[in-house]
């Protein structure tokens, strides 16, 4: 019996221990530091460099300490939702880029012009800085970032004649400069030379949401929504030019395979199986291409009348307005995606640097993760709005309406614009 109460008593100490470990509602820790919450979606690799970067910060911020709490990114925005709504938010959180807008409407996040940022503003990727202006404000901060730039099959470019048959892995020469087309002409020809219907083979693929469709949308130039958020611009002409374009690769030159089609082998999968020789894709998949021993290169994205350019995704950290300790938490995050730290950050996880001051002093094994750095200077900023799904929904029907010949440009980006100018800017 006395055993069995011991066991007990034993249970009862573990629970309430793991109890007050996860209680948000405990404001400061045994050594009598005020405790900062942050809510995060990293994954495990990348919270063992988060907390050695939290200790660091905690070293010379005796006052505080930071309580990373894991959620998972699927459902990271209802559950930020929730706890807001009840006054159980955190004091600062990682989100999706495209949670940040909503959160600045809704009053939920600081300005953080509030804490000085405009200091150091300039030293941020402007692309990635740009999902966290809202109105002329900045939000939250970019921790991390990626794009997609143009991969190619170099065994079907050897074969159509647009390699030397000798040339190995010349990645490390900058083969982005030498290799593939450098405008969307050129892009055209060479997708004369890498097609063949017969065989399936098709020198591009491409999908159809708006994200993606950015890529094409900035060498043209072309915004989706003014800068103020006020106004829809996807029926500019510069956006008709680069949706044209688009469409005139399926149907008018035949070099892209229709991936985009309901059904049809995806991108991804058409490039793995050898029947694409390109495709737009990000970092992401570097390693699943090289798991399938493919031969492969990484180039950047053709030049339209803008130059190059790409998208942009990722992750911001945003400080809430609930928080009593905006500057501490300001301070740490800061801190967190200085140049010092984002080299520890993107050398030991082969992640993109958003701090521009990095740039010169990151240096990966992998080359085509050097193709991915530069082609991140030329990213374009994406379109800020409450509601990024709701926008893809009103804008790629439109875009496939053109694809399939169904539409022409002007008519499918006019009706696109007026639709996200009713339903999503003016609500």
């Amino acid at each position: 019996m006395k055993e069995r109460n011991l066991i007990i008593i034993a249970v009862i100490a573990y629970l309430a221990l793991v109890f007050v470990g996860w209680d948000d509602s405990i404001a400061t820790s045994p050594d009598g530091r005020t405790i900062l919450t942050f809510w995060h979606t990293y994954n495990d690799q990348e919270e063992v460099i988060l907390r050695e970067i939290i200790k660091k910060w905690e070293t010379g911020n005796p006052k505080f300490t930071i309580r990373p709490v894991r959620i998972p990114f699927d459902g990271h925005k209802p559950k930020l939702r929730t706890a807001l709504t009840v006054g159980q938010g955190p004091d600062m959180a990682r989100v999706d880029w495209s949670f940040v807008c909503e959160l600045a409407r809704k009053n939920a996040v600081v300005d953080l012009g509030t804490l000085g940022f405009e200091t150091i503003r300039a030293q941020y990727l402007p692309a990635a800085i740009g999902s966290c202006n809202v109105g002329g404000k900045f939000y939250g901060l970019p921790d991390q970032s990626n794009c997609v730039a143009m991969f190619y099959n170099r065994q079907m470019f050897r074969d159509a004649g647009l390699l030397p048959a000798t040339a190995g892995d010349s990645a490390e020469a900058g083969e982005f400069e030498n290799v593939l087309p450098k405008t969307w002409e050129e892009f055209i020809e060479f997708g004369k030379k890498l097609t063949d219907e017969s065989k399936g083979q098709y020198a591009f693929a491409m999908l159809n949401t708006l994200w993606w469709n950015l890529t094409f949308l900035n060498t043209y130039g072309a915004r989706i929504v003014s800068e103020d958020g006020t106004k829809c611009l996807i029926d500019s002409d510069a956006a008709v030019g680069a949706v044209e374009m688009m469409a005139s690769l399926f149907a008018k030159h035949k070099i892209e395979a229709g991936a985009w089609r309901p059904g049809a082998i995806t991108p991804e999968q058409g490039f793995v199986n050898g029947k694409y020789a390109m495709i737009m894709m990000g970092p992401w998949n570097l390693a699943k291409f090289k798991n399938a021993k493919m031969d492969f290169g990484v180039g950047l994205i053709p030049a339209g009348p803008a130059g190059t350019s790409t998208n942009v995704g990722g992750t911001d950290v945003v400080i809430f307005k609930g928080s009593k300790y905006a500057e501490a938490c300001y301070s740490f995050l800061t801190f967190f995606t200085n140049a010092e730290n984002q080299v520890r950050w993107c050398t030991a996880l082969n992640q993109l640097p958003i701090n521009l001051g990095a740039y010169d002093l990151v240096k990966f094994e992998d080359q085509h993760l050097m193709t991915f750095m530069e082609q991140m200077k030329h990213a374009g900023p994406n379109p800020v709005v409450k509601d990024f799904g709701l926008l893809e929904d009103l804008v790629n029907p439109e875009i496939e309406a053109v694809l399939s010949g169904q539409k022409n440009a002007k008519e499918a980006l006019g009706s696109a614009a007026k639709k996200v100018q009713e339903r999503l800017l003016d609500s």
